[in-house]
């Protein structure tokens, strides 16, 4: 049975990955239901969309269809760098 979620997401980043060893960038929005996450990967105009138990787990969902190169070139990206320092500032 599915259930409706009516609270608002407890937090939402956004980040723009753009490592220089790839020739695109890829728009991220990953937001935070109680205990799960959603990512919504924006892939040259196409969305997709990872669950998963934790951000970083959500985001290498999300971006899977890319192939295992260009997804680890992206979750090694710096610019993951700031939103994980918040992410561990919230958690304690």
């Amino acid at each position: 049975m599915l259930r409706r979620m009516t609270s608002t997401p407890a937090m939402t980043l956004t980040i723009r990955l753009s490592p220089p060893s790839l020739d695109f960038w890829v728009d991220v929005r990953l937001r935070s239901f109680g205990e799960r996450w959603v990512a919504a990967a924006d892939i040259g105009g196409n969305v997709e969309i990872g669950l998963g138990a934790g951000a970083r787990q959500a985001l290498t969902a999300a971006l899977g269809s890319l192939g295992e190169r260009a997804r680890s070139v992206l979750m090694a990206d710096p610019a993951l760098l700031a939103p994980s320092s918040a992410l561990i500032g919230t958690s304690s």
